[in-house]
């Protein structure tokens, strides 16, 4: 980051993790794509190299280094099914997100809620494993493939469980050690804003729901936008509170089981417990 040149460009996007991030671009962008080289200088060129940052990232790493791994991989471990055994590597990076593609992970030194709170770096590891985890019974699905309204309901439902998964996996320890900075946290400690959010996006869902047999058009993509928008995070806080919701009413063998089943047993549990309370 300190010599932007030509040669140490391709010294970049030949190492592993920058390219597991450039994949991970390409499965989720649409439209034109760029090539990895014009990627990385893009992304490059949003973050500026300082004392501070140089700092901070090895701050951050040096935190990774010294966690102990039995503490967090239970966490994880807790939410998989019986005997999993993770076939992972985990990338530190620079200058793209947090991410999974295929079932290694990268993790982004320079985001800025790890320099705030060295203990999120703990928290997103975990989180970005337990997609590894799951990807490994239900892999990512190809995004702008879809071609009717049907499939897209299937890769929201999807991306709900893998979200909802992911966020429950870190809950349990953030709570413990108080570690509440991140949104989505904030958002599930507070019951009416978290049950708002789970009504929009059930609204949402209905609205899918309710024409499935209508031809897919451009703007039916907006969902995703609408998902994962940063001041709603609807896939985010629906699915974990429909998995807390399953692991208060059936137990947590129950949430381990349906990471292998998949996504459309998961709703189906989820409504099982609404129609126990009618029938109640």
């Amino acid at each position: 980051m300190r010599d932007r040149s030509d040669r140490n460009l391709e010294r970049l996007i030949s190492k592993p993790g920058n390219r597991l991030a450039y994949h991970h671009y390409l499965w989720s962008s649409s439209g034109t794509k760029m090539a990895i080289e014009e990627f990385w200088r893009e992304k490059l060129s949003r973050t500026f190299w300082s004392r501070q940052l140089e700092s901070n990232v090895n701050a951050v790493q040096m935190h990774l280094q010294n966690q102990d791994e039995k503490e967090w991989l239970q966490e994880i471990l807790r939410y998989l099914p019986e005997g999993h055994v993770f076939n992972t590597t985990s990338y530190l990076i620079l200058g793209y997100d947090n991410v999974v593609f295929g079932e290694n992970v990268a993790l982004n030194m320079s985001f800025e809620q790890f320099h705030l709170d060295r203990r999120e770096s703990t928290y997103y590891l975990i989180h970005e494993l337990a997609h590894a985890g799951y990807v490994r019974y239900h892999p990512l699905p190809e995004l702008w493939n879809i071609r009717t309204v049907r499939e897209l309901l299937d890769v929201v439902k999807f991306l709900t469980h893998l979200e909802g998964m992911g966020v429950i996996s870190a809950l349990r320890l953030r709570i413990s050690q108080g570690g509440t900075l991140d949104g989505d946290y904030r958002t599930l400690l507070d019951d009416a804003e978290t049950a708002r959010r789970v009504n929009q996006y059930f609204k949402i869902l209905g609205d899918i729901e309710s024409d499935l047999n209508k031809a897919l058009e451009e703007c039916d993509f907006q969902v995703f936008e609408e998902m994962s928008r940063k001041n709603t995070r609807l896939w985010y806080i629906t699915g974990c509170h429909m998995a807390q919701e399953i692991e208060k009413r059936f137990g947590i063998e129950m949430l381990r089981k349906l990471v292998e089943q998949g996504s459309r047993e998961f709703f189906n549990k989820y409504y099982e417990i609404g129609d126990r309370l009618r029938e109640a």
